[in-house]
Parts: structure tokens; C-alpha cells; sequence
């Protein structure tokens, strides 16, 4: 019991890492290129393990941030590499490494659909000691302007 709490955690914050170090956002419409994803603006984000939630929150997303969804999810704790990474007309496929601040390894595959106000992620990773988890992400855009306080706090 003890063992699966410690993984949940574990997954939680890799997945809520990636909402918060690696926001996914993209321009305004009318400046929408080819590479473009989602659309910047204040988003909530819904996470699982299995069919359990986890934790819920909200995040104000920059257009400064947008490329970094185009190059598969990742956290300030791992670096990420991936041998497939497929982010474009609505699909998400992604599958490689992440690799901690020690070097330990985890295998990581995620896919999932997006929209401009709206993603879904289907995350697999085993951890360190070799314990698969699945979990989910979802979040949707609550609103194009983001709170001052948040604003401001980036």
C-alpha cells in the first residue's frame, strides 16, 4: 500500500510538473501558424491515476510558451528525450525517456488529443524501480485573459 502511494505521488508530480514547468499554449487566432497547438489564456487542469483523481488546478498560459508543447511534455526535474514525438493535426504521440537530476532513467509514452482550448494526455511511465503507472491529463481553457495576480507572479 505504502509502495503505491509513493508511485501515485511520483506520478502526480510528473504530471502536474508538466502543467507547471512546461505550460502548452499558442497564439492568438489571428496570428495562428502551422506549428501552432492551444491558444494562451487561463486553463484548468484535471489529473488522474487511473481512474482517480489527483489533483485539480488552474494555470495562466503565455504565448511565450507555445513551442514547448510541439516538443513533448517535460518538468524542470527531468530531462526528456524522445525517440517519437508527434504533436500535430490534433494528435499527441510521444514516447522516450525522462531522466532525473541523479540519472535515473524512466521510460515515458504519452498520447492524446488537442484543440485550441482543449488537450487530453494519456500518460505510461515506469518508475525507477521499475513499477508501471498510467494516469491521465486533461484541461481545458477557462478564459482568454489570465488573472492579474498570476499574471504578474510569472
Amino acid at each position: 500500500m505504502r509502495s503505491t502511494a509513493l508511485a501515485a505521488s511520483v506520478l502526480a508530480l510528473a504530471i502536474g510538473g508538466v502543467a507547471l514547468a512546461q505550460p502548452l499554449v499558442r497564439a492568438a487566432a489571428t496570428q495562428a501558424t502551422a506549428k501552432s497547438t492551444i491558444l494562451p489564456g487561463q486553463w484548468e487542469y484535471d489529473y488522474k491515476i487511473g481512474v482517480i483523481p489527483v489533483s485539480n488546478e488552474t494555470k495562466c498560459l503565455k504565448p511565450a510558451d507555445a513551442e514547448q508543447f510541439s516538443r513533448g511534455i517535460c518538468t524542470k526535474r527531468y530531462r526528456c528525450d524522445y525517440t517519437t514525438n508527434v504533436v500535430r493535426d490534433g494528435k499527441i504521440q510521444l514516447k522516450g525517456t525522462w531522466t532525473d537530476k541523479k540519472d535515473r532513467v524512466s521510460p515515458v509514452t504519452a498520447d492524446g488529443v488537442y484543440s485550441p482550448e482543449a488537450f487530453k494526455m494519456n500518460i505510461h511511465i515506469k518508475t525507477i524501480n521499475g513499477m508501471p503507472l498510467a494516469g491521465s491529463l486533461t484541461a481545458k481553457r477557462l478564459s482568454a485573459e489570465c488573472p492579474p495576480a498570476e499574471t504578474a507572479a510569472k
